[in-house]
């Protein structure tokens, strides 16, 4: 498209793209690679000289939330390869790279963040998911400054699968062309210091934009396609507009057939007459398609360009005026326009969506204030269900002591899944469904309810099976012959979408990601949508699976033996009713503390009772779930710590016993 690859230096000795094909690679990135570089860079000219001034509120107060698709994923092909080349050692350390959690520590390191340093994924919809989650921080009082946006670089892994579904084009990226052959890769990252209005205005400073409103929603539909009449999209956009037409649009629009022909449709739907109104740009064809730094980068240049009086224009073919009739695409050449009320959409692989509408210029100025709520409703748990290698439900999670095994039988999930749907899942997803199944079951939960109920789901490694078989097939047979399932069956929010897909849940959808405390920051993103006022309650699903290369980078960096397990566990989390008497355990509060990074212990221990073997994310969770079935009632609080350094602890009331487990 004519834009140039920004040259990122060579700090500590990184070494360039290793996005190859070839098994020889000679050199690979241990510590700083790419993902870390665009993070940290983009930090470095977001924060500048004075990061503490910027941040301008205590550590404890500042916090940092990231999308990404991949996060350190090409680690892991630089592991492979040194595995190849006898480096075993050094393939352990870049295996120890991949997580999210990695990435976006080493890229923090030294900054004045200690609130927390949580990473989302929900395909290329994770960085608008990340600023809406952010927002929700500060509304709930959690924090009052966030760092928010997305980050993705360049893989081998990227390509070879977008190729595999076929949607990469071998022409120019032209969104809404008859001619329209895919997609183009691109890479980025794109980050925002968000604060309160009011405290923007205490402080004096003057806001590049406010966010407006954001809608978020789920297709329930597909594992890798939009529902084809956007129906998702269009939910999200209707939320993100309700206040008022945007003076411009900026358009997911990948220029693939089937996500251009849907997105047209959410248009149809959500602005109706108004359609040929709404000034449309399409930037993926400038930039290439920057995955997890999807609609936020695209964001950011629309605002800078509208600051010196222009909105960019996209490149490509002319566009189809059979198909997309109604649309006002700027092609070619820029407008001059100065638009108030800017709207950007993005869509991800398993359904995710998320549209955000900001107002710049006099009307951010005059924007009602925002606040925290001013009485955070109380957060309860509801039920829980899970399944363990000691079995389904409470039971099981008693037996997993005591049981000898690791993994979770075929014979605990069967009864739990539809083989017939479920049979070439990742066990991830199929750990996650078997979950949520056993909480619907024992609390009679319906479709109905499940529908309009947001979904939050973690997990520290991620599909760890199908991701290796994926890659190794991919290094083995070439970027041009990957295997199309294992890839969409790869990707970090692969167990929210299969949820989504699964239960019918069309609200909000993603996955946190890339720690062993993901599951604690699940509940405590869920607990913070609540108490701000955004929804009423939420399901919540955590689940790891165990592999041998998981163990030896684990036991390598810990210098201890690490044995993990399988496991899966969902909680139901809701808003609670003043008028009701009944009583159920309360979550309280979170605590979030840097540790010394390495410094964490394998297993998550409860409290006057039994150890919980390592079940990754699953652990300080599932010990919370064993502490408040013992106690009944009194103060609980449940530690969890990441490698990474930081440590969650969650405080909660025991005041009753969750139904889950009275049926189990």
């Amino acid at each position: 498209a004519g834009v140039g690859e920004v040259p990122l230096g060579n700090r500590h000795g990184a070494h360039g793209n290793m996005a190859r094909g070839d098994a020889s690679a000679p050199e690979v990135v241990h510590h700083d690679d790419r993902a870390e570089q665009l993070l940290r860079r983009t930090l470095e000219q977001l924060l500048g000289d004075d990061p503490s001034t910027t941040i301008g509120v205590d550590s404890s107060r500042a916090m940092v939330v990231v999308g990404t698709t991949l996060a350190g994923m090409r680690h892991c092909g630089a592991a492979m390869r040194l595995e190849g080349a006898d480096r075993a050692t050094e393939a352990l350390h870049s295996y120890a790279g991949i997580p999210a959690g990695s990435v976006l520590r080493r890229a923090i390191d030294g900054l004045p963040i200690a609130g927390g340093a949580i990473s989302v994924s929900c395909a290329c919809a994770s960085a608008l998911s990340a600023i809406a989650h952010a927002c929700a921080l500060l509304r709930s009082g959690e924090a009052s400054c966030v760092i928010a946006g997305g980050y993705d670089p360049i893989s081998e892994f990227a390509y070879g699968g977008f190729s595999a579904l076929q949607l990469v084009a071998t022409g120019p990226l032209s969104p809404f062309a008859e001619d329209r052959e895919g997609m183009k890769l691109g890479e980025g990252c794109a980050l925002v210091v968000l604060r309160l209005l009011s405290d923007a205005h205490a402080r004096g400073e003057v806001p590049m934009a406010v966010i407006e409103a954001i809608g978020e929603s789920s297709d329930a539909h597909h594992l890798t396609q939009p529902h084809p009449e956007g129906r998702g999209a269009a939910t999200a956009l209707a939320a993100a507009v309700a206040r008022g037409l945007p003076d411009l649009l900026i358009a997911h629009a990948t220029g693939t057939a089937g996500n251009d022909a849907a997105e047209y449709q959410a248009y149809r739907t959500a602005f109706g007459a108004n359609l040929p109104r709404v000034a449309v740009t399409a930037l993926k064809s400038r930039f290439g398609h920057p995955l997890g730094a999807a609609g936020a980068l695209e964001l950011l240049a629309v605002l800078a360009c509208a600051d010196a009086g222009f909105v960019p224009a996209g490149l490509g073919r002319p566009v189809d005026r059979n198909a997309f009739p109604d649309i006002d695409l700027l092609q070619q050449s820029p407008r001059h326009s100065e638009p108030r009320r800017v709207t950007v959409l993005a869509a991800g692989f398993g359904g995710a969506n998320v549209a955000v509408s900001v107002l710049r210029g006099d009307q951010a100025l005059v924007a009602a204030p925002s606040a925290p709520v001013g009485c955070a409703p109380r957060v309860v748990i509801r039920a829980i269900g899970c399944v363990t290698a000691g079995g389904r439900g409470l039971s099981g999670l008693q037996r997993l002591a005591d049981c000898g095994a690791r993994d979770v039988s075929e014979e605990t999930l069967a009864p739990l899944l539809d083989r017939s749907r479920t049979r070439r899942f990742a066990l991830l997803p199929r750990l996650m469904l078997a979950a949520c199944r056993d909480l619907c079951d024992a609390v009679g939960m319906s479709a109905h309810d499940l529908a309009s109920m947001p979904l939050l789901a973690a997990s520290w490694h991620g599909a760890a099976a199908f991701t290796e078989q994926y890659y190794r097939d991919l290094l083995a047979s070439g970027i041009n012959l990957a295997n199309p399932m294992l890839f969409a069956e790869s990707v970090p929010n692969v167990g929210s979408a299969h949820v989504s897909l699964g239960l019918g849940m069309t609200a909000a959808s993603a996955t946190v990601i890339g720690t062993r405390t993901a599951g604690m920051e699940a509940m405590f993103l869920a607990s913070c949508r609540i108490r701000a006022g955004e929804w009423n309650k939420a399901l919540i699903v955590m689940a790891d699976e165990s592999h041998p290369t998981i163990d030896a980078v684990l036991s390598h960096c810990t210098g201890n033996q690490v044995h993990s397990g399988s496991a899966g566990m969902a909680f139901l989390i809701e808003r609670m009713d003043p008028s009701h008497t009944e009583s159920l355990p309360e979550i309280v509060k979170f605590d979030r503390s840097i540790m010394e990074r390495g410094r964490w212990r394998s297993g998550a221990l409860q409290q006057g009772a039994d150890a919980i073997p390592e079940i990754g994310c699953v652990a300080g969770p599932a010990a919370l779930a064993l502490e408040i079935a013992h106690r009944n009632t009194g103060k609980v609080s449940i530690s969890s710590t990441d490698p990474n350094g930081f440590a969650w602890t969650l405080h909660a009331n025991a005041h009753g016993i969750p139904h889950a487990f009275a049926t189990v």
